[in-house]
Order: C-alpha cells, then sequence, then structure tokens
C-alpha cells in the first residue's frame, strides 16, 4: 500500500463505512436468491492491495479503491486509478470499483476508462522519448525522489525490469477488455459517488432491507444498535489491522460475523451501545473541528511536520468504545458520572467542551509532552523541564472557577481521577488556585476539629490554566 488509512479517522471511517455498505448489498443479494444461503469463506479485507476487497467462497472478486476528496478533478484520481488498473492487471478475474465523495470531472468527451488510458499512455510515451529518465525507470531502480506514480509502479511490478513494466502498461492500453472495461464507478443510488453525509442513512437503509429478508427484529433502534454495533466491527478490526500490517496471513471481517450482528435483539439500551455511539461521535468532532478553517490548519508543505492534534487522535483510537469513554470522563473532572444513568451520561457529553476546548488544547499543545496511559484510560502532559507538573486536558468550558471548585468537589472520585494532576487546562482567562475558589463564599468557616477530606488536601496544589498559558509552559520546554 502506497498509502495506508488504518490511523486515519476521516480515512477508515468513511472506506470502513462503505465497505460496510458494499458487504451488505452482497448480503441481500445472496439472501434474496437463497434465503438459506451460508456466506461460508465471505470476507472483507480492508487495507491489503486497495481500500477494502471483498472475497466470495474464499475467492476475490473485487477491489474497491475509495477517496473523501474534495476536490472533482480527474488529476486528483488518476494515481489511485492507475494504482487500481494495476491491480487488476496482476488479478484476472476481480472487478476494480472507485468509490468517492464528490463526483469525478472526467476530462472534456472521455469516459473514465478512456482517461485513465491516457493517463498511462502518456507515462509510455515518456519513456519512449526519455527511458533513462522516465517514471518506469525511476520506478524499477527506485531513484531516489521518485514520485508516487512510481512508487506505485513499484509496489505492483516489484519484480519487473523496465521493459518488462513498459510491455505490460502496453498490454493494458492495447486490450481494454484485459483490465481497463473491469474498472468503473460504484453507483450509490444512480450517482457515481456518496457524500459523507449520506454514507450513514445508505447503510441503514440497506440493514432495513436485510432484516426485512432475515425477519428479525425491525425497528429504527434495533437498526440503529445493529448499524453501531457494526462500526465497532469495523473499529476493532482496524486496530488490530494496525497492530499488526506487517502479518502475512491476511485478517479478514467474516460476512458471517456481520450476519450474526444482524440477527441479535438490541431493543435493550446498553451502556456498551451508549459507548460505540459515543466513539463515533467524538471522532466525528475531530472531523469537524479539523475542517474548520477557524479552528485547524495545515500549510501545503507540510511534509515532516509533525500534527499535535493527529497524534492524540491516532493514540485514541486504538481505545475501545468503553474505554475511549473512560478517556472522555478523566477529561471531564468537573462531571460526577458515578452518580449518572446510562441515558444521563449520554447526556452529559459536552460537545462544545470538546470542539472549544479540548481538540483545541491537543492540537496547540507539543505532542512530545504527552503521556498516554492506557491501561487506566488517561492522557496527560508532563512539562520536561519540571517533571513535578502534570496538565490535564479537559473539556471545561465554565469560565467560573467556584463553580468548577464546587463541581470538582461533588466528584467523589476526584482525588484517583486526578492523582498527579496539579494543572487543569480550560477555557478560562487567568490561572486560578481551586483551592482558593473553593474555601471562597462558604457559609461558615470549618470547626478547627474537623478533619479535612484527602480531597480538600489535594484542592491546595491544584490551579486551573488556561490554554494558551499551559501552550506557552509546555512548548517551551
Amino acid at each position: 500500500m502506497i498509502h495506508d488509512a488504518t490511523p486515519s479517522w476521516s480515512g477508515y471511517n468513511y472506506q470502513g463505512k462503505l465497505a460496510l455498505h458494499y458487504v451488505l448489498c452482497h448480503i441481500l443479494e445472496k439472501l434474496r436468491a437463497d434465503p438459506t444461503y451460508p456466506f461460508h469463506g465471505d470476507s472483507i479485507v480492508l487495507e491489503n492491495n486497495e481500500d477494502f476487497e471483498l472475497f466470495v467462497g474464499g475467492e476475490l472478486v473485487s477491489f474497491h479503491q475509495v477517496k473523501a476528496y474534495e476536490k472533482q478533478s480527474f488529476s486528483s484520481y488518476d494515481e489511485a486509478l492507475f494504482g487500481l488498473a494495476l491491480n487488476l492487471y496482476n488479478q484476472p478475474g476481480p472487478l476494480g470499483y472507485i468509490h468517492t465523495w464528490k463526483v469525478i470531472n472526467l476530462p472534456a468527451g472521455k469516459s473514465l476508462q478512456q482517461a485513465i488510458e491516457d493517463f498511462i499512455r502518456e507515462l509510455i510515451r515518456e519513456h519512449d522519448a526519455e527511458p533513462a529518465s522516465s517514471t518506469i525507470f525511476k520506478a524499477v531502480n527506485v531513484a531516489k525522489g521518485r514520485n508516487k506514480t512510481a512508487r506505485i509502479i513499484k509496489q505492483a511490478f516489484d519484480a519487473l525490469t523496465a521493459d518488462q513494466v513498459y510491455e505490460a502498461l502496453q498490454t493494458i492500453v492495447t486490450d481494454p477488455l484485459l483490465v481497463l472495461a473491469r474498472i468503473q464507478s460504484y453507483m450509490y443510488n444512480g450517482k457515481a459517488c456518496c457524500s459523507i453525509e449520506d454514507v450513514n442513512d445508505l447503510i441503514k437503509s440497506k440493514l432495513q432491507e436485510v432484516l426485512v429478508v432475515r425477519g428479525g427484529v425491525n425497528t429504527a433502534k434495533q437498526i440503529d444498535s445493529g448499524f453501531h454495533h457494526l462500526l465497532e466491527m469495523v473499529d476493532i478490526y482496524v486496530a488490530e489491522r494496525h497492530l499488526n500490517k506487517q502479518a502475512s496471513d491476511l485478517l479478514r471481517i467474516e460476512v458471517s460475523d456481520i450476519v450474526e450482528i444482524l440477527d441479535a435483539d438490541y431493543e435493550d439500551v446498553s451502556s456498551k451501545y451508549l459507548a460505540v455511539k459515543f466513539k463515533e461521535r467524538f471522532f466525528c468532532l475531530f472531523d469537524e473541528f479539523m475542517s474548520n478553517p477557524d479552528y485547524y490548519s495545515m500549510s501545503e508543505d507540510s511534509e515532516g511536520i509533525v500534527c499535535n492534534l493527529s497524534q492524540i487522535k491516532y493514540a485514541l483510537l486504538n481505545a475501545g468504545p468503553e474505554n475511549l469513554f473512560s478517556y472522555y470522563k478523566n477529561f471531564s473532572p468537573s462531571v460526577r458520572f458515578d452518580s449518572l444513568t446510562n441515558i444521563e451520561q449520554a447526556l452529559a457529553f459536552n460537545e462544545n467542551g470538546v470542539t472549544d476546548v479540548l481538540l483545541r488544547i491537543f492540537n496547540a499543545v507539543d505532542c512530545t509532552s504527552c503521556e498516554n496511559d492506557a491501561s487506566n484510560n488517561k492522557l496527560v502532559y508532563r512539562s520536561l523541564a519540571s517533571p513535578e507538573n502534570y496538565y490535564l486536558p479537559t473539556t471545561i468550558n465554565d469560565r467560573s472557577p467556584t463553580n468548577i471548585a464546587r463541581k470538582l468537589r461533588a466528584n467523589t472520585r476526584i482525588v484517583e481521577d486526578l492523582f498527579e494532576i496539579n494543572h487543569m487546562i480550560y477555557d478560562g482567562l487567568q490561572m486560578m488556585s481551586l483551592n482558593e475558589q473553593a474555601t471562597t463564599h462558604t457559609s461558615a468557616p470549618q470547626s478547627a476539629s474537623v478533619v479535612e477530606e484527602p480531597r480538600d488536601d489535594y484542592f491546595s496544589n491544584l490551579r486551573l490554566i488556561p490554554i494558551q498559558q499551559a501552550m506557552d509552559e509546555l512548548n517551551a520546554d
């Protein structure tokens, strides 16, 4: 693979959903033909030769390239389609599909297949003119600074000489039925694209059709629950795929396991179901943040630049839904979650706090000072210059230190949750001692004989710190 979208929520969430939609279409087709079809040997594989592949009866039947691009010009997709063509050349049987967010604007008067043919012919002409400096030559000889097209050629034709690559490309354009005729844009309700906004509804529509054919529970709750359990399945798969990228055996999602999920009864609300829904929404907020120029921007020449926000996102993506919700609880110490029901916990999710505070912190603070304790679902920043200083990124968008202090005191888990933390990053304007705020405006002074609770003593070292000040301190290390 030239580019693996496994660690990218935007990438794998979209392609994972399109893979789910495609496999649901496959399930529906098979069940309509034979309601007892067993799906033995049917599976999907993500991020192997292409973004996903479908196997039926153990045999590869289709390659799928997925591109969630805002741009629509053919030049934005030509290399991906070229790579798809080379994979099809190496595999005589399967079909090849490209799935896009926006319709591809093809060159005037050209079909998709003709546009791909023109791209390949240009490589041939280049090699004819200057064989010692052509893209084909650079690919085969692994020339320094070779472009993406050369890397695609090398990946597909690793063992071929320059002459053999040239002959293969000539064969592709000479006999269109061999490869080019097997490539097409995948159609969604008559359109050659599927927007990110529409994909959820398309999956749920197919889910409903499958449930009708299966004759099981068919309610809005069942469809929504099945949808989120399928997303969790893909989520777990991608996490395992990311951890085992070098494994020789293909990691598969068995279609029979998908059918088993669809046959389950999800009418009862569970904490697991809510956690799955939470994870999807949480990372959608990452996408929304990163697509908003008021919040986030990356220079066009960003190669080699580490994006703080992306690094934190990748770390959190490895957490399961329930573990991620535990992270969120730690990011929200002013909410006493242990006193809330499942539904109340879901309603306590502070989207504005995530977008306006937590993600701003992740984006602004140098990720090299981050410490991620995955075993305890805790992520903090630690000063390199003063290791005793721990900074907790929070969702706190209440600018009243008094209110924040009162809410923290109401949290019975405060000492355990904020162990070692002495700074909490929030959306305030100035640094504040929470101990001072918590002891201000009380109704009466404590008796001298009253023993302070552990969290009272803990407050003496706890401070609220604005995002900018935390960034200045941590980024200066």
